[in-house]
């Protein structure tokens, strides 16, 4: 038998099972929606330090852990259009040298460019913005 699958056969699966269970809880609890890449290797490295295990293994084991819970990137709840959707980014105080390139973002629904209006002294404002209804969705980010 392949030495990587004896490993395999050694590890108690249950144990990652439930560690993988209970990072996913930890590392999403503000957003459920968007287990980003950064996420994804610290889940990896956490698996491999905790069980010895190769990055391959790792790996393994968490692409079976998102066969029954579907992975999701960039995405939120959005209490306007009632639905999880793709969130984007919300640009603020636009240059008229970035102007053209970020109009052109806007208008592929890669971002929204937010109105200066908004940005006050010690007043928040959302990071991210509703991809289909370009509402602001400050659960999911805001700056001063």
């Amino acid at each position: 038998m392949h030495v990587c699958c004896l490993l395999i056969i050694l590890i108690d699966t249950y144990a990652v099972k439930q560690l993988l269970i209970d990072l996913h809880e930890s590392y999403l609890k503000d957003n459920k929606y968007d287990e980003s890449n950064l996420i994804y290797y610290r889940i990896n490295y956490k698996l491999m330090d905790t069980f010895e295990m190769t990055k391959e293994d790792a790996e393994n084991f968490h692409i079976v852990y998102h066969e029954g819970n579907r992975r999701r990137i960039s995405e939120g709840y959005c209490p306007i259009c009632n639905d999880i959707v793709s969130i984007i980014p919300i640009i603020y105080g636009v240059s008229e040298k970035e102007r053209a390139n970020l109009t052109t973002a806007e208008n592929e629904e890669r971002v929204i460019i937010g109105s200066l209006d908004k940005v006050k002294e010690g007043i928040r404002v959302s990071m991210f913005g509703c991809k289909i209804c370009k509402s602001d969705l400050p659960r999911y980010g805001t700056i001063v």
